[in-house]
């Protein structure tokens, strides 16, 4: 029988440069393997920090003059030549698969997509001797897989350190891809911050933790709205908090997974179980319900960004994730409580609509509205009106419908009106029925965001309506309808302000 061999070709180390990492993914697979090291060897290392007066630290500098250069340095354990050997093999796991460094890949993978020339210098705790190796991608690729390692003798045994550099680089970090990468690296590393262990800097800036402890809603007495939990599944143990944030924002919400003290998967792109978020949502639980969650030992993503869950492990996750915290979804769900702390709207937000409302009420276009002396008889606009919901009704059925007391409501949707059409419509003509149609094709409704919003706008339509109700019936005759029409012409001015300013930019 013929046998074939799978063969790998050096050249597919140029195709690392296409791997889906992101610059901060990237640099954590350099700074993976520097707090693996001091992990590995943390009690020999302890004693040589106590030593010298010093702490575990990780720099990375970004130098973006030409040619561009990626510096990571730590005072590690270091290696010796044979474990520098072990880890320029590609594909060749570390002796500890349970830590950071999972795969053998990430080191090299990483600095293959950052650049095509990368060097790595390192000395062991106790050697005299430091290593230095050269790879060029291209110089691989095209057949030549020997490197050459530079020796340097005599050095201090107490020294320790590994620094990385690439060069030539595949693209370039600038603008607010240099600021993320700091905000990206201190949550990834958190908890290494946190706990004191680690001084871990970008481009000499010392990265902070802050915690979201104080970012969580307390009740009256001051406890904070936060759930630790703790689960099984497949027989890894997954473990974490969840809370509520006092002020909700979507990107600071979510799940930060973690494996091994490390984020995984965390701000401003964290993990949404859909069973708990629902899909694509902006409501409130998708502002302030935020965690971190634990899954050591489940497989990860190449470039370690995500979780690589098998069959319906995802799933059983999401379902004893969603029992568990349960209480901290209703709360999250709902506006804040009576006995919460505070309630309503902060001072900034209150400031920020009084001055969007203020420079309504001076506008041109509300004087324009204001100022109308051909107001249509009421029985002409109750006969338009009249017209345009008989049309509705005979096309569709109600949205809504409920009973209330002694009468019927029913709210229809209409997306087949016209923009030119009033917001919406009120028949309340018999004493045990009241219909209300709500245009959804009219500008103002074109500018609201996300379903609270929404939902209050049609609460509001409903409510006018129901108001027109009670008091047709209490105190007599009313012509809701005028008052509707007026206030319609009202409801459009923001619209008209902003394509008002759109034509002056033109």
């Amino acid at each position: 029988m013929t046998e074939l061999h799978l063969q790998v070709g050096l050249n597919a180390i140029t195709q690392y440069r296409r791997l889906d990492y992101t610059p901060w993914h990237a640099i954590a697979e350099f700074v993976d393997n520097s707090t693996q090291s001091y992990l590995n060897s943390r009690d020999a290392l302890q004693e040589a920090f106590d030593k010298d007066e010093e702490g575990f630290e990780v720099h990375i500098s970004y130098d973006r003059d030409h040619p561009a250069r990626l510096r990571v340095a730590d005072n590690a354990m270091g290696m010796s030549l044979p474990e520098l050997e072990h880890a320029l093999h590609i594909a060749r796991p570390p002796n500890n698969t349970d830590g950071r460094s999972r795969y053998g890949l990430g080191m090299k993978t990483a600095a293959c997509w950052v650049g095509n020339v990368w060097t790595i210098t390192t000395k062991k705790l106790g050697s005299s001797d430091e290593y230095t190796v050269h790879v060029d991608v291209e110089q691989i690729a095209k057949g030549d897989s020997a490197l050459h390692v530079d020796t340097r003798s005599g050095l201090p045994s107490h020294q320790h350190y590994t620094i990385i550099e690439v060069i030539d680089h595949n693209k370039e970090f600038k603008g607010r891809t240099l600021g993320k990468i700091k905000d990206h690296l201190r949550s990834m590393y958190r908890k290494d911050i946190e706990s004191g262990k680690l001084k871990i800097s970008w481009r000499g800036e010392e990265l902070e933790w802050e915690g979201l402890d104080e970012h969580l809603l307390r009740n009256i007495a001051g406890d904070l709205h936060k759930k630790d939990f703790k689960f099984e599944v497949d027989g890894h143990t997954i473990h974490g908090w969840a809370g509520v944030l006092e002020r909700g924002k979507r990107s600071d919400a979510g799940f930060s997974m973690l494996q091994a003290n490390r984020v995984i998967r965390g701000w401003p792109s964290a993990w949404r179980p859909e069973r708990i978020y629902g899909a694509e949502r902006n409501d409130l639980i998708n502002q302030r319900l935020i965690g971190e969650i634990h899954l050591d030992g489940f497989e990860v993503t190449h470039t370690k960004d995500n979780i690589q869950w098998h069959g319906d492990q995802e799933e059983r996750v999401e379902k004893i994730l969603a029992q568990e915290i349960d209480s901290l979804v209703k709360i999250a769900r709902s506006f804040r409580k009576k006995d919460d702390s505070s309630s309503g709207p902060s001072d900034a937000d209150i400031d920020s609509a009084a001055a969007a409302l203020a420079e309504e009420l001076n506008s041109p276009e509300i004087v324009d509205s204001i100022s109308i002396d051909d107001i249509p008889e009421d029985d002409i606009i109750g006969e338009g009106f009249s017209n345009v919901a008989d049309d509705v009704e005979s096309k569709g059925t109600p949205r809504i419908s409920a009973k209330i007391g002694s009468f019927m409501v029913h709210v229809y949707l209409s997306g087949d009106m016209s923009p030119n059409d009033p917001y919406f419509i009120v028949d309340s003509a018999r004493p045990d029925e009241v219909i209300i149609i709500i245009n959804l094709s009219h500008p103002y409704l074109q500018q609201l965001d996300g379903p609270v919003a929404v939902r209050n706008y049609f609460k509001d339509c409903i409510y006018d309506g129901l108001a027109a109700h009670q008091s047709q019936n209490k105190r007599g005759r009313i012509e809701w309808n005028t008052v509707s029409l007026l206030k319609d012409r009202l409801l459009r001015v923001s619209f008209e302000m902003m394509e008002a300013e759109a034509e002056t930019e033109e």
